[in-house]
């Protein structure tokens, strides 16, 4: 550590950055001494002088330390600094991450962005429905109390704070933020549903009767019922709780007329929760319905996806991109058809798939599978180039930093292969198949590793 300490010093010193960095401080520390302890004379004692400088410096410390517990007080004191990423790069790429159950790389997206922003409530709110996803209620509740803090006419943020108070058992104080919903946009249907739905599961049949009038009043969209419509946004939320009980009530109020989208939402939901088995079986019974909506295929693609059934997902996936309508969220259904291209070894197809949504929706992990498929076909230099745009993108992915490893390996760059391999190992790379290739690269090669 001290030998790092003065290697740090030393370049400080022999690059000129340290006084470059004394001489910037130097303004700041001048406009302190005259604005906060209004000194625009000359000492006249030692004593005087010690005795200023003594309260400068504990004035100083107590800023930096402000500063330094501003930039590392949202979770965990881990939050990063500002990212270079937009907002709308950031939302895209945690959202990416959790599609791709990689929580806790969406989790340091969604604090990048509060990071860049804390006064945003839809900051807040968007990472307080992640911490709702990962199961962290106590988080999720912090994160809407912060979003109400901003906006307190934030019509979403008053129901998912009410949805927080039901999973903490606090019923009489979701009960004011549902009524205090209905109050800031009485013209909000979701709203009126919600406290409807809250009102039923306390047995207040007339308040909920009463509910369910104002939002059939103020719910326009035909051929869907304030239920479905509702239990459809809810759904994006994970608000699964409140779904389920207006799904429920869909069901006793059209038992005969079940649509296609009661079982979609109902596949949705299950799925969500991990009961796969039974959201087949409701996704089934809506392609009976209408066997050519692209939306009910890729909700089937999706299910057997997460449950390993690598075969049936790209068939449903490919079966989803034929039809000319699109089906909703397509860069979904191309990442996972190209990830499972990828696994079943057709490396011409895995690319494509990535290239195209590269097109679109570029991000770290479109350009590492452009990287990964060519680096399988062989096409060393179109890897490296993909590669680079994935580590602009997220200079911290292990599988990245691993490939490149590899690509230095086959093209004989031995200090690129180390620095790569020994960057990899140091933010985490776990993939025991890619280690074990590397590994066995660098024995071939005879280097690539600090300990040959």
């Amino acid at each position: 550590m001290e030998e790092r300490k003065r290697a740090l010093v030393f370049d400080l010193n022999s690059s000129g950055k340290y006084f470059a960095f004394k001489e910037q401080l130097k303004q700041s520390v001048v406009k302190i001494v005259r604005e906060k302890f209004f000194k625009t004379t000359a000492f006249q004692t030692d004593e005087e002088l010690h005795q200023f400088l003594s309260e400068l410096y504990v004035f100083l410390i107590g800023e930096m330390h402000k500063g330094v517990s501003g930039l590392f007080s949202l979770q965990n004191n881990t939050t990063p600094l500002p990212s270079p990423l937009d907002v709308k790069s950031l939302i895209h790429f945690a959202r990416e991450a959790e599609l791709n159950q990689n929580y806790e790389l969406a989790a340091r997206y969604y604090q990048e962005r509060l990071a860049m922003d804390q006064a945003s409530s839809d900051a807040w709110f968007d990472y307080g429905t992640f911490s709702l996803l990962v199961g962290n209620v106590s988080k999720a509740g912090e994160c809407f109390r912060e979003c109400l803090a901003i906006d307190q006419k934030c019509v979403s943020g008053l129901i998912m704070y009410g949805l927080v108070c039901i999973l903490e058992e606090r019923h009489e104080v979701a009960e004011t933020f549902f009524e205090d919903a209905t109050c800031v946009e009485p013209s909000n249907f979701v709203a009126w549903t919600v406290l409807g739905l809250f009102y039923d599961s306390r047995d207040n049949d007339i308040g909920a009767e009463m509910a369910f009038l104002e939002a059939n009043k103020h719910h326009k969209a035909e051929g869907s019922s304030i239920f479905l419509a509702s239990a459809d946004q809810l759904l994006n939320l994970h608000a699964y709780n409140l779904v389920e009980s207006a799904l429920s009530h869909e069901l006793l109020s059209s038992p005969k007329t079940l649509s296609q989208e009661y079982y979609l939402l109902l596949g949705k939901l299950h799925m969500a929760t991990g009961e796969l088995m039974e959201a087949e079986n409701y996704v089934r019974q809506a392609t009976v319905l209408n066997h050519t909506n692209p939306a009910a295929w890729a909700l089937l693609g999706h299910i057997q996806y997460l449950g390993n059934e690598m075969a049936g997902a790209r068939d449903h996936y490919e079966r989803t991109l034929s039809y000319e309508e699109p089906a909703p969220d397509t860069h979904s259904i191309r990442l996972r058809l190209a990830s499972i291209y990828l696994q079943l070894q057709q490396y011409a197809a895995a690319k494509n798939m990535f290239l195209l949504a590269c097109r679109d929706s570029p991000s770290c992990i479109t350009w590492l599978g452009v990287g990964i498929s060519c680096y399988r076909l062989g096409e060393l230099k179109e890897s490296e180039q993909a590669l680079s745009e994935a580590n602009i993108l997220n200079n911290t992915d292990p599988e990245v930093w691993g490939y490149l490893s590899l690509v230095c390996l086959k093209t004989s760059r031995k200090l690129e292969a180390e620095q790569s391999y020994k960057y990899a190992v140091r933010v985490g790379l776990k993939d025991e198949d890619l280690l074990n290739e590397i590994k066995n690269t660098q024995r071939e090669v005879g280097f690539g590793d600090a300990g040959f």
